[in-house]
């Protein structure tokens, strides 16, 4: 369901990672990732391009499970099931930022500026319930409502409500929550140019974007305050077109502050540090993680699997209109550019005669360099939107922590299958030993 959530955003042209709380989305899902406990079954079904039903069946002490079912508005045609979804689409991993991204011409129609999503699940056995209902106000406002309805929790249940303001300079939410009557303002802006361009003559990393953020809460009950800022840098190099990400968080009331760097070093490979430190109590960890993904032999069903674009990078990279094939653009895109026969590469520095250029010189060449720059970013992005990949590793460690985290996602048949575990130090034997295990599978159709 989350999968088709991030479907009705893409279709919807709302771009998640201009938010404040996505901010560190990308650590998170390289050193925060869950790891299976015990065994799993889930199935989804699409009836339409308009409705959805799931079934998780799990077996951890005992059998339990939960019934969902989701219903939008505008047809979510380029959802697709476990036996075409690419493992980039359907596994959370690293987000390139561009919150000036260019919406597509099929996707602007006044109908998805007032479309709606709602979504139920019911637990069993128990009377656990919790509802979603997303409506968009405008093309860029929208309200976002979560209900939760347990009979352990204070008053039954909580409802959480948030109206989200988000353009692609700066996105605000206001929030409210029932429980302990919580008030809250979240708010992020982008610094940079919304039409990046470079120099005449002096390359540089292109298409960065800086990004600084702040959340405000106050409980009214309990009169409890809380702030915490963010700052966010990302960027892609122009020479090898591969991106890294930047995060510096703190919050000034605990003391914490948290900083992490995030880097695709190749098309299948992603490294992230993170690492925290308490100016009260002087405590640090340092957090390390990277995911490796498989390439897959090409076969006819991923050449049809790639012809929809993905729903995370269709709008950074446009299809890649090029006849060259798999090799020849992993050496573009993993080395540093080199033209084709018949071209020559731009020089830099300027010549010695540089004060004869005239002015359609110079947009001559300013033109030449975006050109170069851009054609490396596209082939890596593009590269790595369309790779038709068998399988992925993750893994992460704490030192502090003292704990190891595995996950491994690939394919069977129809289905995609994850496993992993958790391997914590006992602090009292000083042995390690398993704290999770477990194994999914995933269907959908």
């Amino acid at each position: 369901m989350e999968y088709l959530q991030r479907c009705f955003f893409k279709a919807t042209n709302w771009n998640e990672d201009n938010i404040f709380n996505n901010i560190t989305a990308t650590s998170r899902a390289l050193l925060d990732f869950q790891t299976p406990n015990g065994a799993k079954l889930d199935v989804s079904s699409r009836a339409s391009d308009y409705s959805a039903s799931s079934l998780t069946l799990s077996n951890y002490g005992s059998i339990n499970g939960s019934i969902a079912y989701m219903y939008t508005s505008v047809p979510l045609r380029n959802a697709t099931g476990t036996r075409d979804v690419s493992l980039q689409d359907a596994i959370a991993g690293f987000r390139i930022i561009e919150p000036y991204h260019h919406i597509s011409e099929r996707n602007k129609s006044p109908k998805n500026d007032k479309a709606s999503m709602l979504y139920g699940r019911m637990y069993f056995p128990g009377s656990v319930l919790e509802a979603m209902l997303i409506k968009k106000l405008s093309r860029q406002t929208q309200l976002l409502i979560k209900c939760v309805n347990n009979p352990n929790l204070k008053r039954n249940g909580t409802m959480i409500m948030y109206l989200q303001r988000n353009t692609p300079r700066f996105s605000q939410e206001y929030i409210y929550s029932t429980n302990e009557a919580l008030f809250g303002f979240r708010c992020l802006y982008n610094f940079g140019n919304n039409r990046p361009a470079s120099p005449p003559l002096i390359p540089k990393f292109d298409n960065s974007v800086v990004s600084m953020g702040a959340e405000f809460w106050y409980a009214a009950m309990t009169m409890s305050p809380g702030l915490s800022t963010a700052f966010r840098y990302s960027t892609r190099s122009t020479s090898t077109g591969k991106p890294l990400t930047m995060t510096l968080s703190c919050n000034p009331i605990l003391g914490h502050i948290s900083s992490t760097y995030n880097v695709k070093t190749s098309v299948a490979s992603t490294v992230c540090s993170k690492y925290d430190f308490n100016w009260y109590s002087y405590a640090s960890n340092l957090s390390i993680g990277f995911e490796l993904y498989n390439f897959s032999k090409p076969s006819p069903k991923s050449n049809r699997r790639r012809s929809d674009p993905s729903i995370h990078h269709d709008s950074l990279a446009p299809p890649f209109q090029s006849t060259a094939n798999l090799n020849e653009r992993l050496i573009l895109a993993n080395s540093s550019y080199r033209p084709p026969e018949g071209r020559s590469i731009l020089n830099p520095m300027p010549p010695q005669n540089a004060g004869e250029l005239t002015t359609s010189d110079l947009s001559r060449l300013r033109s030449e360099q975006e050109i170069q720059n851009q054609t490396v970013m596209t082939a890596f992005q593009s590269l790595v939107s369309e790779s038709n990949f068998s399988s992925v590793i993750k893994a992460s460690t704490s030192l502090s922590d003292r704990m190891l985290k595995l996950l491994w996602v690939g394919r069977y048949k129809e289905f995609l299958v994850s496993t992993g575990v958790k391997i914590n130090i006992n602090p009292m034997s000083n042995t390690p030993e398993f704290s999770k295990f477990g194994i999914t599978f995933s269907y959908a159709s």
